[in-house]
């Protein structure tokens, strides 16, 4: 075996005890709420350590965000490999990597945790919501107002509410597809609404 061959191994090993750990995690969220769950309780579930939990998730918070965290993280992706391209058109892009991206079962542990623990969805909401803050420039490009308009801080922050009712929702409908141009329509006459008030329009 390679120096390469065992690195690959010992970081796929890595990412897979990452994932037991937070499913583990969000399914007693589910189950017993997340204040009830302690890091013990999930490390017995996962059959690690634990010292292994917080090894990989320094808190309990951290599992609980891990999912949203990482749908934020690669819809900011999308927009630094896209600089050239339309904010709806990433978002477009992102949405349907996502569909791909995500695990069903993950998305229906997310939607069972959030369920048992509304906090936790507001919490979610709002790392989604602050990735679509930073795409203000894009934002402000697609709308045609000045950066600084109030006006586009209203439409990224319907937009970031939106994107996580999607998340809640659309990616567990099996017409998830028809679902998901219905959607883009929504987004495309907010961002059209905006966009009459722009100066020249």
């Amino acid at each position: 075996m390679t120096g390469e061959t065992r690195v690959s191994h010992r970081e796929r090993s890595k990412a897979r005890r990452r994932e037991a750990i937070r499913r583990a995690g969000m399914r007693l969220f589910a189950e017993q709420g997340y204040d009830g769950t302690t890091i013990a309780d999930i490390a017995e579930a996962a059959d690690v350590a634990p010292r292994t939990v917080s090894l990989y998730f320094p808190s309990k918070h951290d599992i609980a965000l891990s999912v949203p965290d990482e749908i934020a993280a690669r819809l900011t992706a999308v927009f630094r490999d896209r600089p050239d391209s339309g904010f709806l058109d990433v978002v477009d892009t992102w949405l349907r990597g996502e569909a791909d991206a995500l695990d069903p079962e993950v998305v229906a542990l997310l939607t069972a945790m959030y369920e048992a623990n509304p906090a936790l969805r507001a919490h979610g909401s709002s790392q989604i919501t602050e990735a679509v803050r930073i795409t203000g420039p894009a934002l402000a490009a697609a709308t045609g107002l000045p950066g600084d308009h109030p006006v586009n801080a209203v439409v990224g922050a319907a937009v970031g509410a939106a994107l996580s009712q999607y998340f809640a929702t659309i990616l567990q409908n099996e017409d998830a597809a028809g679902s998901h141009r219905l959607f883009m329509d929504c987004l495309h006459a907010l961002v059209d609404a905006a966009r009459r008030g722009a100066p020249g329009v």
